[in-house]
């Protein structure tokens, strides 16, 4: 029984070894530069221009209830 866990804990080891993730928005920063800094502009300036729009249609709420 020992020496079974010993080579389960050996085969373990070895495929611990070689494993390497691969991230593919690693990758993207990595490889392809350009395309992931666009990539993440486009996220951060989508993202400001919707909070800009929602508050300016608050601001429009707010003055046509008055």
């Amino acid at each position: 029984m020992k020496h079974l866990l010993i080579d389960i804990d050996s085969y373990q080891y070895q495929m611990e070894s070689r494993y390497q993730e691969n991230s593919s928005l690693t990758n993207l920063f990595t490889e392809n530069k350009f395309i992931g800094w666009l990539g993440l502009f486009i996220v951060f300036f989508s993202i400001f221009a919707i909070i800009i729009f929602q508050y300016f249609e608050w601001e429009s709420n707010e003055k046509n209830k008055d």
